[in-house]
């Protein structure tokens, strides 16, 4: 479970990469590259990392006098579309939960363990997941799921030529 939480991590990271690239060189930002490498790993903290991203792209576009006040807006709509689309979804197929018991698992995590909780939330979910339904590993329902319609599909073809 830990480790598809990592890959689930890796990927999201990966993706603010790929955005802040594309955003950066659209606008010319100077090192934009670098500034989007930033942004990636930074992706890996949460709240304060893509907030630190947030003020040192914003910084330089404000000294290079860059279109600072477009990228502000569209930091913000990449901010939205992370947390509340891809990241539910993303964590919910990794670790197997529904997209809304990971919204709902980061948000009683930040309220009762603030930026620690924010971190841990997703994870223990997926633990309790685990210990509570006693699935061994991602993607084993699916499996199951899929060997179950496998079984069936043969004597649902003899009822029907019946």
């Amino acid at each position: 479970m830990l480790s598809s939480y990592v890959r689930a991590q890796v990927l999201l990271c990966g993706l603010s990469f790929a955005f802040y690239s594309a955003v950066l060189l659209l606008f010319r930002f100077p090192h934009a590259i670098a500034l989007a490498a930033l942004g990636g790993l930074l992706e890996f903290i949460p709240t304060v990392g893509w907030v630190s991203t947030a003020t040192v792209i914003l910084a330089v576009g404000i000294v290079s006098h860059s279109h600072w006040g477009w990228m502000a807006a569209l930091l913000a709509a990449w901010r939205l579309t992370q947390d509340y689309v891809i990241t539910p979804r993303v964590l919910g197929r990794h670790l197997e939960i529904h997209p809304l018991v990971a919204i709902f698992a980061v948000l009683v995590g930040a309220e009762v363990g603030g930026v620690l909780g924010i971190y841990l939330a997703v994870p223990i979910i997926a633990a309790l997941r685990v210990i509570l339904l006693g699935s061994p590993a991602p993607g084993s329902s699916r499996l199951r799921d899929r060997d179950d319609e496998a079984q069936a599909a043969p004597s649902l073809r003899a009822a029907a030529a019946d």
